[in-house]
């Protein structure tokens, strides 16, 4: 009977083991169904972060481009800004120049002018002078002429 105890013992115990072996199995199985489910949603994710990506490439791309005309504008308006700013300061200087010469032709003139009222002021100047010599000495010798 050993034997056979033996033996039933050893089939109880393999049973035993093959259930938990089973469990086990079925415990695997659900862990690897988890697992597929986990790999498909990460996968579903990096499929969209993959287009996210894409996408926000191509935005930087064209920001870039967009950048880069503008910055081409920029440089465009600052030569063009150089060039007026040029332009009035040579044409401000033109200005000064001929209106300097203008207020120097002025002054000349004026000073001629003023030169020659001097010249007048002191030749009547001298005219009265003389004229009131020859009033102050002739001057009773003709009231008596005239009251005669």
């Amino acid at each position: 009977m050993a034997p056979s105890t033996n033996n039933n013992n050893n089939v109880q115990k393999l049973a035993v083991e093959v259930e938990g072996i089973k469990k086990e199995l079925a415990g695997q199985v659900q862990i690897h169904a988890r697992l597929d489910t986990a790999i498909d949603k990460l996968t579903d994710v990096s499929t969209s972060i993959k287009s996210m990506l894409a996408v926000h490439e191509e935005k930087l791309s064209q920001q870039e481009k967009v950048d880069d005309i503008l910055f081409e504008k920029v440089k465009e308006r600052a030569e063009e800004l150089d060039i007026v700013y040029r332009d009035l300061q040579r044409d401000i200087s033109q200005v000064e120049k001929r209106l300097l010469l203008e207020i120097k032709s002025l002054k000349s003139d004026l000073t001629d002018r003023v030169g020659i009222l001097e010249r007048w002021r002191w030749f009547i100047l001298g005219g009265a002078l003389v004229l009131g010599y020859i009033l102050a000495k002739n001057l009773p010798i003709f009231l008596a002429a005239i009251a005669n």
